[in-house]
């Protein structure tokens, strides 16, 4: 008998036991109804206390003493008590049963303020021009097993100047909370997803998708805008793409294919496919359209002849501008000409701790191709990037170079088209720019000399069908004003922001330049910088750059040869591991070469800016 009534109290402790895993357990006794059949009448009752107490103080009907039978109640409900702390282990140790290093997160990134004081850079400038501006770039990052990641972009106050620039204030001496206003004078979202992708590692290499960051060699092409990697000046953009990435070490895959031993050679290669647009919202025509002309007129074209009358009845550019958002339709995804998309390929040998000429150093080099395409536009345009990077013997070797070529109706920017120079098709252009960066230097803990010169190759004639100017990136920074600031102004004032495309933006345009730089570390954590840019035209067009006599332009406007120099200081430390101080100064001259006073610019051409950088870097 008593194990029949310790297989019933076992079986009660079980069941109460799995009701509590999976039911809520309530404080309240619940009342239980149950339908009567017909002609019946059923009284629900609740338990009560009393109820309870009188059936525990029952003599029991089991054949066990009452003392027994408690002494049984007791054991248990210990055994509750015991699997309530059991469950109670096991849900604050569950993250154990995970072993700790196959899920991690890891958080990269920086808080950055730079403040900018600036001496007579306007003609109208009275008193120092100052302003601040902040960034907040936090890169979370979740690895599972190193097999799998997620990675993430967060940007918040992107380039946001202090202060409150909107008027947010009634009156602007009331003013107490500050804006979101960048350096284009446009209100920015507080909080920006940039950037998210995943990477997942197979067996024959790696794959990656989802809109990433793009970074190749220097950055002259492409430029993620991350970190500090600048002696002097900011990253203030980046290129980010929605890309599918594909990438392997084809040496290693070949060996494993032939049951060979990986002989662990560093080549890697990478395809990939970016999808740019899907639909452009500007409408591109590529003809213009009249109304109101008859077939007579010598400008009738019966692509603007809607309703075939005889007379035109359609009016607009090359492109038209004047569609919205909400004018797509349902399909406005599945038009396929107007899809601009690009094909990536790479190859690059990454060789850390190697040797070779009689030393053990890093050598990497690669290149990067990218063919770009839009049916509508009757564009095909190749890319080509190489590098170059070489450490051994404390010596330093750094080269990127890159050309564009191809064709493409692409371009309808004001002052990029002459119809008199084509007239089959005035937007015709062919491809064909060039450009290079070269670092060779000297490479010791305490100190270092380093000489860069680059080149960025110009238009003189932008409306002819010949494309040949572009700047290179304005995240590769050379110096801080001559680039940076006059000609990035010059160019922004005379293209006009319909032709924002053909800005500089602060990269290298139209020229060649010298950037020789020095730097002593006296002290761990501290670095002394100084440095001289020296720039020089490469295809005067006599509007943004002026031309000497005899280079070809209608008008010679220009006495001097090169665009101008500057000479630079700084000083940069680094304590607590995470704190970032810089501070940078440079006076820059800018000769009749370039149109200062069209730009509203200083005319006599002299310079001078001091700027600050305190940074919290995460990693």
């Amino acid at each position: 008998m008593k194990r029949l009534v310790w297989s019933l109290l076992l079986s009660l402790v079980g069941s109460v036991a799995l009701a509590q895993d999976v039911v809520p357990v309530s404080s309240k006794t619940e009342t239980t109804e149950t339908a009567p059949a017909d002609g019946e009448t059923v009284e629900t009752l609740e338990e009560t206390p009393e109820d309870a107490d009188s059936e525990v103080s029952a003599e029991p009907a089991l054949g066990v003493s009452l003392e027994e039978f408690q002494q049984l109640k007791a054991q248990v409900e210990a055994l509750q008590a015991k699997l309530g702390e059991q469950r109670k282990d096991i849900s604050k140790n569950s993250r154990q049963l995970i072993p700790k290093d196959a899920l991690s997160f890891d958080l990269e990134g920086y808080y950055r303020l730079r403040a900018h004081s600036f001496v007579k850079l306007f003609a109208d400038q009275d008193r120092h021009a100052r302003f601040m501006t902040h960034r907040l770039r936090l890169r979370p990052v979740l690895d599972y097993k190193g097999l799998a990641k997620l990675v993430m972009q967060v940007d918040a106050l992107d380039n946001v100047v202090w202060g409150d620039n909107e008027s947010l204030a009634s009156t602007a001496l009331f003013a107490a909370d500050p804006s979101n206003t960048n350096l284009t004078g446009r209100s920015a979202p507080s909080v920006r997803l940039s950037r998210i992708w995943m990477e997942a590692q197979i067996p024959v290499g790696s794959i990656r998708a989802g809109r990433m960051a793009s970074h190749w060699g220097m950055g002259l092409l492409a430029n993620d805008g991350n970190g500090f990697d600048d002696k002097f000046g900011e990253n203030y953009g980046g290129n980010s793409f929605d890309r599918v990435l594909f990438a392997t070490r084809p040496i290693s895959v070949a060996q494993a294919i032939a049951g060979k031993a990986d002989s662990e050679i560093p080549l890697y290669a990478a395809i990939g496919v970016d999808r740019l647009v899907e639909d452009p919202l500007i409408q591109f025509h590529g003809y213009k359209c009249e109304s109101g002309l008859l077939e007579a007129d010598e400008k009738y074209d019966i692509r603007c002849d809607s309703d075939e009358d005889g007379r035109t009845d359609l009016d607009h550019g090359y492109t038209d501008e004047s569609r919205t958002t909400d004018q797509r339709g349902a399909d406005w995804w599945a038009d396929s000409s107007d899809d601009v998309w690009e094909l990536i390929y790479v190859l690059i040998y990454r060789g850390e701790d190697i040797k070779y000429l009689g030393g053990i150093g890093d050598l990497t080099a690669g290149a990067y191709v990218i063919n770009r395409r839009q049916r509508e536009t009757d564009s095909n345009v190749w890319i080509a990037d190489v590098y170059l990077r070489a450490a051994v013997h404390n010596l330093y070797l750094e080269f990127e170079g890159l050309t564009i070529q191809g064709t493409t109706r692409a371009i309808a920017l004001p002052g990029s088209y002459d119809p008199s120079v084509a007239d089959s098709d005035p937007l015709y252009k062919k491809a064909n720019i060039w450009g290079y960066t070269g670092r060779l230097g000297y490479i010791r803990p305490d100190w270092e000399v380093m000489l860069e010169h680059g080149y960025a190759s110009g238009d003189n004639n932008v409306a002819d069908m010949q494309f040949t100017g572009r700047p290179l990136h304005p995240d590769h920074n050379v110096g801080l004003l001559l680039y940076d600031e006059v000609i990035a102004r010059v160019t922004a004032e005379l293209w006009s922001e319909d032709a924002e495309a053909l800005w500089s933006q602060g990269g290298v345009y139209n020229s060649t330049y010298l950037y020789p730089t020095f730097r002593y570390s006296p002290l761990d954590n501290w670095d002394l910088l100084a440095g001289m840019v020296v720039a020089f035209p490469a295809s005067p067009d006599g509007r943004f750059i002026r031309c000497r006599e005899g280079e070809g332009c209608a008008q010679s406007q220009a006495t001097a040869g090169p665009l101008g120099w500057e000479a630079l200081l700084g000083v940069k430390h680094r304590w607590h591991e995470h704190l970032l101080f810089s501070l940078e100064t440079s006076f820059a001259h800018a000769t009749d070469r370039l149109p200062l006073e069209a730009a509203g610019l200083n005319p006599k051409g002299n310079f001078f800016t001091l700027q600050s950088r305190l940074a919290y870097q995460f990693k």
